[in-house]
Order: C-alpha cells, then structure tokens, then sequence
C-alpha cells in the first residue's frame, strides 16, 4: 500500500479528523436526505447489482455505561458497472463521517466527495459520488457511526442476567438474521452479497469478547481499554457476522479434527453446559461424515444469551441460544429437555453447512435453510440419542403443525417472493422450517438414502461458500438418481409441493381388486377445485401384507390393480407422505373394527394419522363426526403416547371452541367421552419419572388431564405434592416430568401465600427449565391483579424477562376470561410489543394468534378487524389475515358441527345427559329451588 493511502487508513481507524474534514467529504450525521426534497436515488427494496462488497473491516466499541456503541467500517468495493451511488444498506446508526477512496491510489488522485441521503422505508443509504465509480475498478468506503445498543433483540442489543446475590450483569450480543445486521453497521445486508469479514471489539478489562472467527490478538490501548482482533472469516453473508461482549465462563474440548468446541453462559449456570457440551462435538461429527464435508473454521461456539426472542441463531462459529435450548440442569431437566436441547443444536449445527456454507440467494427460499436444518435435526437426533424417539417428536412438532398450518387459505406456497423486512421475518414460520422438512422427508422416502446423500452432498461441495436457490438442489438430487440407474425428476416432483400453497387430500376407494385414487386440496372448510395438482410419493399396505408398495400419483384420478382381495388398506405408511386420506365409508369401518380388535396391526404413527386425518375431515365436512369418534373408541386399549396424543390434541381443541361458545354441556359430554377411553390409563399411573421418554409424556399427558376430574385423585394428590414441597422450603425432590402440573395445581388451589412463595422460587432459581416452569404455573392464578402483574413485569423486563411475555400470553388465552385480559392488555400496549418484536416476526404472530384464534363469535371477530385495520402498515401482514381466517373457521365449524358431536355424545353417554346440570336446565332449576327452599328452612 502506498505511503499516502497507509497514512489515511490509520487516521481513519483511530477517528476520522480533522484531515478529513479537508478531504472534501460530507458529515452525514443528518437522517434525512443532503437536500430537503431530493429523491433517492434507487427505488427498490433490493440493492443494487452495480457493486459489490469484498472485504469489511469492521472496529465495534459498546460502551456499557451509556448503553451505546460507536462502529468504524471500512469496505473493499468491486464495482460491475458504471454508477454515482453506493447504495448499501442501515438502520437507526448516526452515519457521523464518510470518506471513498480509488484503488490502487496514486499520488495525484484524490478522496471522492460524498453526498448522503437515506431512504428510512428501505432501510437504505446512498453515498453520491462526484465522479462516477467505473466498472472493474475497487474502492474503499470508510464510514464511521454511533448507535444505541438495541432494546430489541435484534442488532447489537444489552441484554441483563441477575446472579444469586441478586447482582445485576450486562452484556451486548448480535442477533442479525433476517435483516438487522444493518442495525450494527452500513452493509450490504443481502445473502447473496457475501464477503469476508474482519473484526475488532474494543472492551474493557472486566468482559470478554468472542466472534464468529478465532481471536488473533489483544492490543492494550492507552486508556486502559483493550482491542480484541479477529481473524478473517471465511466468505459468508453480513447477517452470520456476529459478536458478544460479556463476563461469561466457558468450558471447551475438541473434536475428533482438532475443531474446538467451547460452551459460555453465567457462571452460576456452568454446571448446566455439560450435555451441550457433549452433544455438540458428537453432532458436529455426525454432519462432517454425514455431509462428507469437514467443518471449516478452527472452532464453534455456543452461547446461552438470557434474552432471546427465538430458539437459536446459527451465526458461523458462533451459535447463539435461548437458555432453555442450549442449558440441560441434570438435577431439574427431564428427558424432554434434553430431547430440545439435542434438537436445537443439531438443528445450528446443520446449518454451518445448509445456510452457511450453501446459502439461498433470496429469502424467498429460506426454507432451503430452515426446511433442511429441520429434518437434519431429527436425523442427527436419532443418531445420537435413539432412546428419545427422535421420529415421534418429528411427527408431532414438525409434520402435523405443518398440516394444520398448511389447511388454511391464508397459507403461503413454501418459496414466496419477499420484497420489505416485514416479509421477510413473517417467512420464518411453520411453513419455511414445518412443511419444508416434511416434504424433505418425503422427498428422501422416495429416492432411498444412498441417492438422498448422494444429491445433497454434490450440492454442497458444488456451492460452497456460494449462492443457490431450490433448482440447484433439484438438479443435484436428479443427477444422483440417474447416477444410481434411476430415472426421476425431482424437479418435477418437487416444484408441486413448493410453488403452490396447501398440501392434497387423497380419497382412497376400494373396488375388489383395485384400488381408486383422487386428489384435490384439503382445506379446513369446502372451496371451488383449485386446479392445483401434486406428484403423489402415495403409499399403502393391505390387510394381507405388511408390505409397503409405492406408486407415484402425477393425475387427478388414477388406479391401482391388487394382486387379491383384500380387507383394508392403509395409505401413507408412517406419514411420510404430506398428504391426507380419505378412505370410502366400508373401508373406514372395516379399519376402526380392525383397531378395536387388533390396533397392532397398524404401527402407532399409523394410529395416530388414522385419528387425525379422521377427525380433520369430520372437521371439515367430507366425514359425518360419528365415524371419527366411532373410530376414537379404539383408544380403550391405546397404551402408546402418540396415537392418545393426536386424540388429546382433537379433543382439547373441541373443549376450547366449545368454552368460548360457552356450550357447558357439549363440554361436559366431551370430557365423559375422555374418560372413558383414558380413564384407566390415568388411574394406573405412577406419580415418578421411570420408564422411556414416550411413557413419561404420557404420564404427563394422562395425568394433567385427570387432574381435570374432580372424581378422580390427582389434583389432590398434586396439591398433597406442593403444599410438601412447600413445607421444605423447595428441598423436597419432586417427580422432575410432573414437576410443571404440581406447580399449577399448588397454584390454582392455594391462594396469596402459594403464588407469593412460587414467585420468589422463581426470582432464585438459576435454572432456565425451572423458571419457564414456575412462570405458566403462576399464570395459573385465578386472581386478576396478579395476572396484570405478570404481564406488566414481562413488558417491562423487571424480575421477569421479556422474552417469556410470550408464555404468560398462552396460558392466560386458554381461558375465555382470561383471554379477553390478556387481548385487552395487547391492544393498550401494542406499540410497545411492536418496537420489542417487530412487526413481522414470528414472536409477535404468535403471541397475536395465541389469543384470537380462540375466539367463535362474529362479534369478536369484527372487533378484531377494527383493531388491525386502525394500525398502520398491518392489513396484509399474514398473521392478521391468519388470525381473521382463523375466527372464521371456528364459526363455521360450531355452526356445522355442534349438533352433530352433541347428538352422537347424547347417545354414547345418556346418563351424563341426563343428570349433568349444564345438559338439563330444568334439572338445574330444580335442584336450585331445592337449595334455596333448604337455606330459607335453616
């Protein structure tokens, strides 16, 4: 570098002077545009293609006292055409000075005069040239900034932990992804826009600072502060950069390849790092063999953050978790805990290589990311831990949400064109990461494992530090297929099941010896034929054979020849196929008479598609409700969790429409229909933590309903179990599986002293499992100032975090009144949610959706459509017209069905009818009287 340029580059890195003042460049501390009135310079959303970034030298310093950052950057620029602007993006920084230099610079040639303007809705800024960048020449942009650490927890954000002395600590962590990188520093904040990256963190002597890169060296300054340098990072996009400045322990080992694997969280929580610690070296192996590719940076870390709005951030070589994802307590944590933490890192972990080091060109294909990492995450669980059943959760969490999800009107085709922040944060949902790695499931049924791997592992090694998008992906799997002497094309296959919304329904007909197959869209209430098709991996057995036979379905109608009769069949073997059935009525009945005698014949996810395709189509209309509770009756003799799962599930979102409906009696002969089938398992229950991970969430499961009964003994046995516990000040070991329900059971029996005593446990504990526990118990409370209380302290992040806000809202929407607290407090404080989550964001829809979609009254729904449409920038965000959608279906559902459910409960279980107090008014009015003559006597 030339003595003049060197000279600049070091003045710039220590503070742009006075010098530059000289060097005819504009302060651009303004937040608008150079002159009131001038037009940006560039329209779109998307940057342009003119230049692009390839190297950031990025000089970070928070200062934690006044709760702001100062940001110097330096940006090598290529330039591919001819322009005046460099347009990149930022968000919410103080731009105080900029400066542009040509490359290679001669002695004669002088910085370039900028002008700034900022286009605040695209999150842009332009840097005007005076003389025009020319094609095939770089450029240096220098630019220095000041910011507030964000409140949110996006950007360069403070986040707070307190220690068991009641001491509070702060530290500053990155969170990027989709958009906020731009929050941090001016970047071209785009996936595609990958550069490498260079960091320094100027910190003082009582924090520590990590990045995505290992550390190089640490520079004492003159002012006691020190200057941690990184090394370069491999070529990646701006929002994996990542940094965290704190006073974190940390616990390390190595893989097999000399990668180092280290753990950070508060001290105090250090014994609860062990398991991550174990299970991240075991998964990052598994990928390295299973991608047949070796990880590439010297090390990865994983850090718990205690405030974080989502599960995790898979920044390279520097993962970020929630606590409860990444912390396993081995005095207080259940199987089920490490189940989510194995997930959640294996689910990180598969994205060094699926984002990371392949990674989509635009957001629009998120789910290339989010799908993969996904179904990785169960792969990569099962390997490793195959006593959690790794496939059942998959089922339950991943592909039945996607299903229910994907039945609405109001879904999204899974690759969807994204043009503003908003639309990109509203992609991060159960379609991207639910229905993207069903399909891939199915999608890896169909090619067989050794053509699978083989695919995925030639689009990896052909993209690495690069771009792609889903056809790259296709024509990869295509080649391996051909490779191994099949003939398929995926991309055929595949662009039905991503290009168009929804998923279809199968009907099945049984005629002798063949079998008739139609498609169509199923949606949660009858549409107009969509003229949408699919290519149907459609698969079945018979009541003769357990053998699987596969066919490919590419029309609306086909059929299949038998080689015999045969009784039944059943279609789409262990649900690997996204799809319903529908099976004509003779055959449905001959199925629900072979589950009565003989559920064996049928493997449990099979039982459990069965219930649930059942009672959607009852719910939708194609099915009368008696066939699928006739079919329900099976579940007598139901002895595994996930068939009584999908059931309780059914159930419970029955009793909840019919709650907020306020149908008492439909409510009571629902919860007799319950019992009777789960009645015995409930009883037979013991109140530890033995057996495998299935048997514990079915004890959980059976006995969280039984304590719903009064008849029955366990919600006295759970409150004998608290007020002990109690008594022994929290020193008493109680079952860690049942831990959460004696706690709401203490909770909704006991009063003030019970709730205040919770409430400190919870303020102590150092245990993330413990704290989210204790937190939807004391929302159990019937007391309505304790209730408020609990939100105010979530909103406002004292004693409890905001980050669990979203916890004290799904326990208080279950209950109608309740529900219209916690709706009242949203819509006062809705402006404050916004600027914590971010309108967009899956936190915040939820949170919405967690409380409207309970709602079955035209009333309420016009209440909720004059809420959103008061608020700006709000009608065609997906989670309002998820939300009005969702209110709708549930009065068309009450309008269609509650006679029909009654009518069949009356008759299964007269007796309740008849003596029940809610199903018999008169019977009511006279036990009334009686009661009121009987009180007059006394």
């Amino acid at each position: 570098m030339p003595a003049n340029n060197r000279f600049f580059l070091v003045l710039m890195l220590a503070s742009f002077s006075k010098t530059f003042e000289e060097a005819r460049y504009i302060n651009t501390s303004a937040n608008h545009s150079a002159t009131p009135g001038e037009v940006f310079p560039w329209s779109s959303y998307r940057l342009p293609d003119s230049i692009i970034p390839e190297h950031y030298y990025i000089t970070i310093h928070p200062d934690f006292q006044n709760r702001t950052f100062t940001g110097r950057v330096k940006i090598l620029l290529a330039v591919l055409k001819d322009t005046d602007h460099v347009v990149l993006n930022s968000k919410n920084l103080q731009v105080r000075e900029a400066l542009l230099l040509p490359l290679p610079e001669h002695h004669n040639q002088k910085q370039l005069s900028l002008r700034l303007q900022e286009s605040v809705q695209n999150e842009q800024v332009a840097f005007t040239s005076s003389s025009t960048l020319q094609a095939g020449r770089k450029y240096e942009l220098f630019v220095s900034y000041t910011a507030a650490l964000s409140s949110s927890f996006s950007g360069f954000y403070k986040t707070f932990y307190r220690t068991r002395n009641g001491t509070t600590r702060m530290l500053a962590a990155t969170h990027f992804e989709a958009t906020s990188a731009r929050k941090a520093f001016p970047c071209f904040d785009e996936p595609s826009m990958k550069a490498v990256f260079s960091i320094t963190i100027i910190r003082d002597q009582q924090h520590y600072a990590i990045s995505n890169m290992p550390k190089r060296t640490t520079v004492p300054r003159a002012d006691g502060l020190l200057e941690d340098h990184f090394l370069h990072s491999v070529k990646m996009s701006s929002y994996l950069v990542a940094f965290v400045v704190s006073d974190f322990a940390s616990k390390s080992t190595a893989s097999k390849r000399g990668t180092k694997v280290s753990v950070f969280a508060p001290s105090e929580q250090m014994v609860q790092t062990q398991y991550a610690l174990h299970a991240g070296v075991k998964i990052l192996q598994f990928f390295e063999e299973y991608f047949q590719i070796p990880y590439p940076l010297p090390k990865i870390d994983l850090v718990a953050i205690p405030d974080f709005e989502t599960g995790a951030m898979e920044n390279w070589g520097l993962i970020t978790f929630r606590e409860t994802s990444l912390l396993y307590d081995p005095k207080i944590s259940t199987l089920r805990n490490k189940l989510w933490v194995t997930e959640v890192i294996a689910h990180e972990l598969a994205h060094q290589w699926f984002g990371n080091l392949v990674t989509m060109e635009w957001w629009n294909d998120l789910w290339l990311n989010e799908g993969f990492a996904t179904y990785m995450e169960f792969v990569a669980t099962n390997h490793l831990e195959p006593s959690l059943c790794a496939e059942d959760q998959l089922l339950i969490t991943t592909f039945y949400r996607a299903l229910e999800k994907d039945s609405f009107r109001t879904s999204h085709p899974i690759s969807l064109p994204v043009r503003s922040s908003a639309q990109i944060r509203e992609m991060f949902d159960v379609v991207s990461y639910c229905k993207g790695a069903s399909i891939l499931r199915m999608l890896h049924n169909l090619l067989t494992e050794p053509i699978f791997t083989g695919g995925i592992r030639a689009y990896l090694k052909e993209h690495s530090y690069g771009n792609a998008h889903q056809d790259h992906l296709w024509q990869a799997l295509t080649k391996s297929a051909v490779e191994a002497g099949e003939s398929v094309n995926v991309k055929a296959i595949m662009d039905t099941w991503t290009m168009q919304k929804g998923y279809p329904l199968v009907s099945v007909t049984l005629q002798g010896r063949k079998l008739k197959l139609s498609q169509s869209i199923f949606t949660l209430y009858p549409q107009s034929d969509t003229g949408f098709l699919w290519q149907i991996p459609f698969t079945f057995y018979t009541s003769n054979s357990t053998a699987v036979i596969s066919h490919l379905m590419k029309s609306k109608e086909e059929s299949i020849d038998l080689p015999h009769d045969v009784a039944w069949i059943k279609a789409n073997v262990n649900s690997t196929g996204f799809y319903r059935v529908s099976y004509d009525l003779p055959t449905l009945r001959v199925i629900s008479h072979q589950l009565r005698e003989q559920h064996s014949a049928f493997s449990r996810s099979d039982r459990a598609s069965l219930i649930d395709d059942t009672f959607h189509l009852a719910s939708q209309g194609t099915l009368k409700y008696s066939e699928a509770f006739s079919l329900s009756l099976s579940l007598g003799k139901e002895k595994e969790y996930l068939p009584i799962r999908m059931f309780v599930a059914h159930m419970t979102r029955m009793l909840s429409k019919f709650a907020f409906s306020r149908e008492r009696c439909v409510m009571q002969l629902l919860k007799k229909h319950i019992l009777s089938l789960l009645g015995g398992l409930m009883q037979a229950q013991r109140w530890d933590d033995s057996g495998t991970l299935p048997q514990q969430n079915l004890r959980t499961l059976v006995l969280s309903i039984a304590k719903g009964y009064r008849r029955l003994p366990a919600a006295q046995h759970a409150e004998r179990l608290f007020h002990h516990w109690m008594e022994a000040d929290g020193k008493t070991q109680l079952p860690r599986t049942l831990r959460g329900m004696v706690f709401q059971v203490g909770i909704k029996k006991g009063g003030d002293r019970e709730w205040t005593f919770l409430l400190h446990k919870y303020i102590e504990s150092t245990s993330s499992t413990d704290k989210v526990q204790i937190l939807a118990a004391l929302s159990r409370t019937r007391s309505t100032r304790k209730k408020k209380w609990l939100l105010n302290a979530a909103l406002q992040n004292q004693v409890i975090k905001t980050q669990d806000f979203g916890t004290i809202v799904r326990q208080l929407a279950r209950s109608p009144k309740s529900n219209q607290l916690v709706w009242m407090f949203v819509q006062r404080h809705w402006s404050k949610l916004v600027k914590k989550f971010s309108l967009g964001s899956s936190y915040l829809s939820r949170i919405v959706v967690s409380i409207t979609s309970k709602y079955t009254t035209r009333k309420k729904y016009e209440e909720v459509k004059k809420f959103f449409r008061s608020r700006k920038n709000l009608r065609n965000l997906a989670f309002v017209r998820q939300s009005l959608e969702m209110i709708k279906v549930n009065i068309l559902w009450l309008k269609k069905n509650k006679k029909q459910i009654k009518s069949w409960l009356r008759k299964e279980y007269t007796e309740t009818y008849t003596t029940n107090r809610h199903c018999r008014p008169a019977l009511a009015l006279k036990r009334g009287r009686a009661l009121y003559v009987k009180t007059r006597k006394s």
